[in-house]
């Protein structure tokens, strides 16, 4: 039996029938609380839409933790003080600079992988906000499609990108810097799209958190323990 959209005096008279005209006295606790549950949610689009995302809630965290990985590559190397491109910059040492070549690489590859991950949760993911931050990405990496493509990294049509590991590998240091360092446009207008997602998709994860936790053990926040009790008693 599933009702929805009823007020709480409907919904009292559907629960007294359910209880006393089933051929079955003995009803799983988890049947009067899908019942609940799918009218409350019913009645209360901020719930039912918040019931919409939780479905969704596995992509969101993997999406989020994602995003912190980029991110937390992409601050590395925007280190004003600290990135690898500035103490490359400061050196004379061959061998140090090419020390400082690989590890670009290496934080560059795995800022792409952790990138490819992010996106295609944030697809599975949907909505709208969602949609408009792939939307941005996406014509970010076509602005820059050339700076990209000359390490061998190119945009695909979902939106993740693809790595020619040999370009990127033989790519100069001091050309990785100019996109991928402090003072390039490109690594600067990527932070601040990351910085706003992974906050978004952060609230977002809290937010779904808090509501399954909260409607699983309340069902309406205010009406289920009335309800709840009711059947109870007629059962």
């Amino acid at each position: 039996m599933k009702v929805t959209g009823m007020n709480s005096a409907d919904l009292v008279s559907a629960l007294y029938d359910n209880t006393t005209n089933s051929r079955d006295k003995n009803k799983d606790s988890n049947s009067i609380e899908n019942l609940l549950s799918s009218n409350m949610s019913a009645n209360n689009p901020v719930m039912a839409k918040l019931a919409r995302k939780a479905e969704n809630k596995d992509y969101y965290k993997k999406a989020l933790s994602a995003a912190d990985q980029t991110n937390e590559l992409l601050h590395k190397l925007n280190d004003a003080k600290k990135s690898v491109f500035v103490k490359a910059a400061d050196t004379e040492d061959e061998q140090k600079r090419e020390e400082y070549q690989t590890e670009a690489v290496q934080d560059i590859a795995g800022l792409l992988n952790s990138y490819n991950t992010m996106i295609s949760n944030l697809m599975e993911a949907g909505g709208g906000t969602n949609k408009n931050f792939l939307n941005e990405l996406n014509q970010l990496m076509k602005d820059y499609d050339k700076e990209l493509s000359a390490f061998g990294i190119t945009g695909k049509e979902d939106g993740t990108l693809a790595l020619d590991a040999e370009m990127l590998a033989g790519a100069e240091i001091d050309a990785l810097a100019q996109v991928f360092g402090p003072d390039g446009d490109f690594s600067q207008k990527l932070t601040e799209k990351m910085d706003a997602i992974v906050q978004k998709t952060a609230t977002t994860v809290d937010t779904l958190q808090i509501y399954s936790t909260a409607y699983s053990n309340s069902g309406s926040y205010s009406q289920y323990d009335y309800l709840k009790g009711i059947y109870d008693l007629k059962a």
